[in-house]
């Protein structure tokens, strides 16, 4: 009866086995197969070929020169910037985007998680009432209310820089934003309906939220 490697659980054969090296070499390439960077031309022939993929497979794609893993649920390329579209909630009534533009990206690598968003605010967006959250492109993890992210923002009244932070200490699905509410006054608001810098969004007027940043993923 074969026994198998400590780490890899490699089979060979033991001492008292029936003598077939072919059988032999063929259960411990079997084995190894599925341990090492396989390789095909693109993700259609990658599923095709494995049906089955279990967590920790490596397939490397040829034709985009692309590195893959499978982390338990799905295909994954560590590092790879990924487009996602946010949410865009309000507290008391949820703006519409209308004919205006909302679009993310993020990478992953390992469980940290880079993003960009971006909101230009256009004819027939309806902005809503309340204090605004965006949604995160995968949730956060216990760092939670550490993370802040950065960007800026622009109504009538000008252009101000924003900070945001988690909507919870874990598993934030989603952030809030802050910045200058007034300009008679140093102090940070949380940012909705009414705009920055005391003067509200107006519709086709440049007015946007260009915000970015980096968090632990749960």
């Amino acid at each position: 009866m074969a026994t198998y490697t400590p780490l890899s659980s490699l089979p060979y054969p033991a001492p008292a086995d029936v003598a077939d090296l072919p059988a032999h070499l063929k259960a411990l390439a079997d084995a190894a197969d599925g341990r090492t960077v396989l390789r095909f031309a693109d993700a259609a022939a990658r599923d095709a070929k494995i049906t089955a993929p279990v967590s920790g497979m490596v397939a490397w794609l040829t034709t985009s020169a692309l590195l893959t893993i499978y982390d338990g649920n799905a295909w994954i390329s560590p590092g790879v910037w990924t487009a996602y579209t946010p949410t865009w909630t309000a507290a008391t009534t949820n703006p519409t985007l209308g004919d205006g533009t909302l679009q993310g990206r993020y990478a992953l690598v390992g469980n940290t998680c880079h993003f960009q968003l971006v909101l230009a605010m256009g004819s027939t967006t309806a902005f809503g009432s309340g204090a605004y959250t965006f949604g995160l492109p995968v949730p956060a993890g216990a760092t939670g209310v550490l993370v802040q992210f950065v960007g800026n923002a622009a109504s009538t009244g000008g252009r101000a820089l924003v900070s945001a932070q988690l909507t919870s200490t874990s598993g934030a699905t989603g952030f809030t934003v802050w910045g200058p509410t007034s300009t008679s006054t140093p102090a940070l608001g949380q940012i909705g309906a009414t705009g920055v810098l005391g003067s509200a969004w107006a519709k086709d007027s440049g007015s946007f939220f260009r915000i970015s940043g980096t968090y632990e993923t749960a």
